[in-house]
């Protein structure tokens, strides 16, 4: 296998992390890109996925391309049955959530994400806060739903983490950070999930650097 990755991606995070998890990832070529030198923009990268983006997997012929497909796929190759569910009320509750995370929770997030941590991280320009305002609100909505759901819940299918929980939980890292401006406060359940996360031993191998989650302070 070979797995195309950037350090400071949420969605290369998650699939790294499902690698982890499942011990796969000593069996992986991995080729971690630097983005701003263009390095995802060559003839490999496009043979490879022809959107020229990370995270990609290629397996043999096999080429995959979208984080959440790409770990439901790695997970039922390696027949991780308690962490990613193939029954079909499991695998349509895993659906459903990765499908409303990319759609609106961690949609909202990134746009505040984007603003508070990215541009100030890689030189881009002052945040907009019009942009983090309109971002926080959509947040907030969202943010209900899943603090809700993690009421006398450790994960959001229960007491044992899955496959849904590193979809959703992606963007822990940068959520937690102090410069995010996220109201993790008027979340505590969301909060303590991700914390959970965070000692994770998968997911505690592939936190970004140090500098990329600090450089806004």
């Amino acid at each position: 296998m070979k797995f195309y990755t950037n350090d400071f991606s949420p969605n290369c995070r998650r699939v790294e992390a499902v690698l982890y998890h499942l011990g796969l990832h000593d069996g992986v070529e991995t080729h971690r890109l630097n983005l701003a030198a263009g390095e995802h923009m060559s003839d490999e990268m496009r043979t490879a996925n022809p959107n020229m983006k990370v995270p990609t997997l290629v397996i043999a012929d096999m080429k995959l391309w979208e984080a959440n497909p790409m770990m439901i796929y790695l997970c039922d190759r390696a027949g991780a049955e308690a962490f990613c569910p193939s029954d079909l009320n499991s695998r349509f509750e895993i659906l459903r959530w990765m499908s409303w995370e990319v759609q609106h929770y961690n949609r909202a997030l990134g746009e505040v994400i984007w603003e508070t941590i990215v541009k100030p991280s890689f030189d881009m320009g002052e945040p907009d806060q019009a942009k983090i305002d309109a971002g926080l609100e959509n947040y907030r909505r969202f943010a209900a739903v899943l603090n809700d759901r993690l009421s006398g819940r450790n994960y959001i299918l229960g007491d044992k983490v899955t496959v849904t929980d590193f979809a959703v939980g992606a963007p822990s890292a940068f959520a937690l950070h102090p410069q995010s401006q996220i109201p993790l406060q008027d979340y505590p359940n969301v909060e303590a999930w991700y914390q959970r996360l965070e000692s994770l031993p998968a997911w505690s191998k592939t936190a970004p650097p140090r500098p990329a989650a600090e450089a806004a302070e």
